[in-house]
């Protein structure tokens, strides 16, 4: 198993310009610039005065940088003239060299949605005059299986028992079988409805104590569905037999989590601090020592993953390489993903141009 030293960075500005770009009577970051990515120029040639001024225009000839977030946090900066100004403290990635870039991904914001399963009775050939589900006293049994539960014994289930009535229809047998499930609001993992016999469960999404810095982690309800009948009334061993209610048909689907949701923004950034030396992050103890976290649950992100495998030279003089992945988390990210995608194109560009020359 492979562990990438992974840096996360989380930006909240909803502005399109929210790289720090320097000016003439501006050439560092600031307080001011809280919130806004800084992307360094760590070339061994670079101008002093160029050395933020990394642009979409430029950065393919760019061989090394850094990827930067500036903080709300200052610390003060004492000068040679004496004088002290507070500086911000930026969280930064590791050089990022050109030549060892393995892979860049961007993705865009996408809602999360839940497990849904819809059983359709309205078909259902064992309901109707003369057929068994339409005669009272019939057993019919929607069972549940939870797949998401590891702390209880295998898969936790939960069945739902219905009796049908006298001239019993599907919409009704549907609707009757919604309002039992959504009685047991104590322990609902679902919402049921129906609507013209068709029965729909849709998982609802976990609820935690909804709070940045917390133990809780992101999570899904995951479900199967299926349904019985039995008839108590039949003789011997036929009482107990599980029919499948012909004509009827249960379809799944799985609900999908965006890889940048926001709950999986807050665990990601928090599960980083471990490579910067911050391991006790708040369980049980104190004191809690760490960074603020940046990251807010009622935002919606924009990911970038970009990877890369810094080469250096260990004992004997064997080279080894160190997989890492820088991971950006914007609300806007039109702008960074332009510079990153300049910087990895460079890098591309320059492969295919040597490898055709070579």
């Amino acid at each position: 198993m492979l562990n990438y030293v992974t840096t996360v960075l989380v930006s909240n500005l909803n502005n399109a310009d929210n790289v720090f770009a320097p000016a003439q009577n501006h050439l560092e970051p600031t307080s001011a610039d809280a919130g806004k990515f800084v992307i360094m120029n760590c070339d061994a040639d670079v101008d002093a005065a160029k050395l933020y001024d990394v642009t979409a225009q430029n950065a393919g000839d760019i061989k090394t940088i850094k990827v930067g977030f500036i903080t709300s946090k200052t610390m003060a900066f004492h000068k040679p003239d004496g004088t002290t100004v507070q500086s911000p403290i930026i969280k930064w990635s590791n050089q990022i060299k050109a030549a060892d870039i393995k892979s860049f991904n961007t993705h865009a914001y996408a809602q999360d949605t839940e497990d849904t399963v819809v059983i359709d009775f309205s078909s259902c050939s064992d309901l109707g005059s003369g057929k068994p589900l339409s005669d009272a006293g019939k057993r019919v049994i929607v069972r549940l299986t939870y797949k998401d539960m590891p702390h209880r014994f295998r898969k936790w289930t939960e069945s739902y028992e219905y009796t049908t009535h006298d001239g019993e229809t599907a919409a009704n047998m549907a609707q009757n079988i919604a309002n039992m499930i959504n009685k047991e609001w104590k322990r609902a993992r679902i919402q049921a409805s129906a609507a013209s016999g068709v029965l729909t469960l849709v998982a609802l999404p976990y609820d935690d104590d909804d709070a940045v810095d917390t133990l809780n982690v992101a999570n899904k309800v995951r479900f199967n569905a299926n349904v019985y009948w039995t008839d108590p009334h039949a003789d011997g061993w036929a009482s107990k037999n599980k029919n499948f209610p012909a004509g009827t048909t249960i379809t799944k689907t799985p609900g999908e989590t965006y890889c940048a949701s926001a709950k999986l923004v807050r665990d990601r950034e928090a599960w980083a601090m471990g490579y910067q030396g911050i391991l006790n992050r708040g369980e049980g103890t104190w004191p809690i020592i760490k960074p603020d976290m940046e990251t807010q649950l009622d935002k919606q992100y924009n990911a970038l993953t970009l990877e890369f495998e810094n080469m250096y030279r260990a004992a004997d003089d064997i080279q080894r390489k160190t997989k890492q992945v820088l991971e950006v988390y914007s609300v806007k990210s039109a702008l960074i993903e332009a510079i990153l995608g300049a910087f990895v194109s460079g890098v591309n560009a320059e492969a295919q141009s040597s490898g055709s020359n070579g």
